[in-house]
């Protein structure tokens, strides 16, 4: 007799739909507990952490993470606009709770607002260092301690108005910028949804799930609420751009370009695409009049967020043209191109030379110059319309952080992750999908190795699924 052990019941499709969020929402929370376990502060962060039991708690939670979005992503199900609000409130609340581990930026934000705020000095030409018995500097990272502001006036207006609410109180200040920033994730994701209903009418992704793409991606809940980093903010700002464009207001469109990049410099990469939709669009003589207008606005702009800042706009463009994100090499923070490149130079030994480091500069310039010629290209072949926009905009970014930045954090990954699922096309999606996986895990390895190690576990499974379908077609056959 043989005894048939019956097949687990199906979950009900209630189960099946709250999977998904309760795994979020409890990951977070565990992201909130373990984010205090250290004791030690001033330490308190990936990169110092001395316990290994404790890093590998992290990455068991971010492995977490990464299978509730992928899994997300495979199920597509239909998910109520209540409970897609729901969720991502719930998990950004506990993250903003949590103490900021993913990396020490916000603690330099609230020292640039002190630096102006306080002690009267010019962020542009004072360094941290300039304030050696400030007893916030054991929170600030050493490698940008030595180095003047490399953000934009605008947001430093941002650190002015924190520090004038915090003033010498620290963990005020620094939740604050985690406040702003959870604050200014929800506005952008609802500035996302209404371009989301433009893009995706013409893409076979719908704007209800390209919203729960945003709205529960783990990267964008773990940087704004749990980290406050000012992506989000020059995020919203490109978003509000392309919002007024669609609406047809290009005027606006181009100003809020601007102010973007008087809040980060690097913002300027998207005027050419912005100029290109706009010479499709409306003829030369148009382009001509939006361009004199970018010319007119960044002047104005300048002249009223630089005048407390006499004589900082050309200390400030020397920092951004000699920035360490474009002049050092960090090998274990390079893109997977460039840590290709920056390995077999390597190998070949001519980095033990001059020529070695001029061929990977020069190398990551014509790498980029191309690649924009090709996307820029791309933009005037295609059809005019904001999903063109948002996809030159979405490739511009991911040129600009893969081939010519030398410094990759998960962080600057946003603006790329959100411009792919915003552009709707299942391609630029599952890219959105694959590289919110790889900055999750780059947090524990590098993001060359993140990203060998995802290749390898999708070709093994490609490679399981593709033997099991042989053997099956194998059996069928010779029955």
């Amino acid at each position: 007799m043989v005894l048939q052990v019956p097949a687990p019941a199906p979950l009900s499709s209630a189960i099946q739909r709250w999977i998904v969020p309760a795994s979020l929402i409890a990951l977070c929370g565990g992201i909130l507990v373990a984010s205090f376990l250290k004791s030690d502060w001033a330490n308190n962060d990936f990169e110092r952490f001395d316990d290994l039991r404790l890093l590998f708690l992290f990455f068991v939670l971010f492995v977490g993470l990464c299978w509730a979005y992928v899994t997300a992503y495979l199920q597509r199900q239909a998910v109520s606009r209540r409970a897609l609000v729901a969720t991502c409130v719930a998990s950004a609340a506990l993250l903003l709770v949590s103490f900021p581990v993913g990396s020490k930026d916000v603690f330099f934000y609230a020292f640039y607002g002190k630096v102006w705020g306080l002690y009267h000095a010019n962020p542009y030409v004072a360094t941290l260092a300039d304030f050696p018995s400030d007893r916030w500097q054991p929170f600030v990272q050493s490698q940008w301690r030595d180095k003047p502001a490399i953000y934009g006036p605008l947001f430093l207006w941002q650190s002015w108005l924190v520090n004038a609410v915090a003033h010498e109180h620290l963990w005020l200040a620094v939740w604050l910028y985690k406040v702003w920033a959870t604050l200014t994730l929800f506005v952008t994701l609802w500035v996302a949804d209404a371009i989301l209903h433009r893009t995706t009418s013409v893409t076979g992704v719908s704007a209800s799930f390209g919203l729960l793409l945003l709205a529960w991606n783990p990267l964008f809940l773990f940087e704004s609420a749990g980290s406050g980093h000012n992506e989000i903010g020059m995020l919203l700002l490109l978003l509000a751009a392309l919002w007024c464009w669609r609406d047809g207001r290009f005027n606006v469109a181009f100003v809020v370009l601007v102010l973007s990049v008087w809040y980060k410099w690097y913002s300027i990469i998207f005027v050419p695409a912005f100029l290109i939709a706009t010479l499709k669009d409306s003829g030369f003589r148009a382009a001509v009049r939006h361009g004199a207008l970018c010319g007119a606005v960044t002047a104005i702009f300048g002249l009223v967020l630089l005048w407390p800042f006499p004589g900082s706009l050309l200390p400030a463009i020397d920092t951004l043209l000699h920035s360490g994100a474009l002049r050092r090499i960090y090998p274990a923070e390079l893109s997977p191109p460039l840590a290709a490149l920056f390995w077999s130079l390597r190998a070949s030994g001519l980095l033990n030379t001059d020529l070695g480091f001029h061929l990977f500069y020069a190398a990551r310039i014509v790498l980029f110059g191309g690649t924009m010629v090709a996307i820029f290209i791309r933009q005037w072949r295609a059809a005019t319309s904001l999903t063109a926009l948002t996809e030159s905009c979405c490739l511009v970014a991911a040129a600009f952080f893969l081939l010519l930045v030398t410094i990759l954090p998960p962080w600057h990954l946003l603006l790329v992750v959100a411009l792919a699922v915003i552009s709707g096309r299942e391609f630029f999606v599952l890219s959105a999908v694959v590289l919110t996986v790889l900055g999750l895990l780059s947090y524990f390895l590098t993001f060359a190795v993140a990203t060998l190690m995802l290749g390898l576990i999708l070709g093994a499974l490609w490679l399981l699924r593709h033997s099991q379908t042989v053997m099956a077609r194998a059996v069928n056959g010779g029955g």
